[in-house]
């Protein structure tokens, strides 16, 4: 067995403590961190391969790196079998040291496949951070080798700091997860995951900003259920509940990909399309009525609903999106007093269904004296928020 040589020179060695310590200050992935690791590795060490493994606590790999195909299949192999150096280095969190297979017992389902794989020696480092296991880092050798205590202590130091700068990492993704998924949040309806009123709102000004450059229409979908209150009262918050997320989920099926759906409050419900036509929404408004048409089969219960949709739609982008939204929200309260199914306030006017159009003026434009007589109605079960 002959005897490897160590770490190429002291400068190289701090060339690769240099170059890990920059990653502090960078973005780099965890993988990205762990595949310049193991190819740094078998530069300074002169070995032939090397792989690196972190492990969750169930003990099932989280990311695996390797300076080539032979030490990917030895990184997979010990996976697999959950037994081999890497897997006894992370429990012991000691060293491991196997310098020639063939005349090694330790690992009787690991040694036999291994060797059939071209592997003679195999070292594992364990990646700790004072009593935290995090994983191993193995170094592969065609032939059986013997590496002095320097090379020994070198690597376990290369381990040592590898894996306090993937603790940092790892800390720098978990916080922008963390931050991403509380702004996930903020933009979206915790009960149906549709956008919000503020995503929707930001949506719609963004629509509206890029119809100045291509003079498209944009079009806002206000619908409200028919009734929603009743069901409440009837069946129980639970039931209205899930009649919502399932209205959520067929009216995301029933709008055209790039169409924004949202929850503004209770059963209001939002849709923002660009670049649309007068068939287009339309068909869009009977998709939407035949999606709802077909009863909700909920747990125990089948319930039969209709809604109201009112529809507001401008090529002028100087129109405030708040504007449009209040505009769709008054043309909903209008199909709810005429039992119409949708109306469309264009720029010249109102839109029925059967595509005639009706002039603007004030006896026939819904105001917010409108919305209070379908209030007192009984139409509306609570203001927006």
């Amino acid at each position: 067995m002959r005897r490897g040589r160590g770490v190429t020179t002291p400068r190289q060695m701090l060339l690769v403590l240099s170059e890990f310590a920059r990653t502090m200050v960078t973005d780099f992935p965890i993988q990205a961190i762990l595949d310049r690791l193991v190819e740094r590795i078998v530069d300074v060490l002169a070995v032939d391969a090397a792989g690196v493994v972190l492990i969750s606590p169930n003990q099932h790999p989280r990311y695996v790196a390797a300076s080539n195909e032979a030490a990917w299949r030895f990184e997979m192999l010990q996976s697999e079998l959950n037994q081999g150096p890497c897997v006894d280095a992370y429990r012991t969190g000691q060293a491991v040291a196997v310098p020639d297979l063939q005349a090694a017992h330790r690992f009787d389902r690991f040694t036999p496949q291994a060797i059939d794989a071209g592997l003679a020696g195999v070292y594992a480092f364990p990646l700790r951070h004072g009593d935290i296991q995090l994983g191993a880092l193995d170094l592969y050798m065609n032939e059986p080798r013997l590496l002095d205590q320097t090379t020994m202590e070198a690597a376990q130091t290369l381990a040592d700091v590898a894996a306090a700068y993937l603790l940092n990492a790892e800390a720098r993704d978990n916080l922008r997860r963390t931050a991403e998924q509380s702004l996930e949040r903020s933009l979206h309806d915790p009960l149906t995951g549709l956008a919000n009123r503020a995503l929707i709102y930001e949506h719609v000004a963004h629509l509206l900003h890029q119809s100045r450059r291509g003079g498209s229409a944009v079009a806002v979908l206000f619908l409200d259920l028919d009734r929603f209150k009743q069901v409440n009262d009837r069946f129980g918050h639970r039931v209205g509940d899930m009649l919502l997320v399932e209205t959520a989920r067929r009216l995301t099926d029933a709008v055209r990909p790039g169409d924004m759906v949202g929850r503004l409050s209770g059963d209001e419900f939002i849709i923002a399309c660009n670049d649309v036509a007068a068939l287009q929404t339309e068909a869009l408004v009977a998709r939407i009525h035949a999606r709802l048409a077909r009863p909700f089969a909920l747990p125990g219960i089948q319930i039969s609903v209709t809604a109201s949709i009112g529809v507001a739609c401008t090529s002028d982008h100087r129109v405030p999106p708040d504007r449009l939204i209040h505009d769709a929200d008054l043309s909903m309260y209008r199909a709810k007093r005429t039992n119409e199914a949708s109306h469309w306030l264009g720029k010249d006017g109102w839109l029925g269904r059967d595509g005639e159009l009706v002039p603007n003026d004030d006896g026939d434009q819904p105001t917010a004296g409108d919305r209070g007589r379908s209030d007192s109605e009984g139409e509306r079960e609570g203001p927006p928020d």
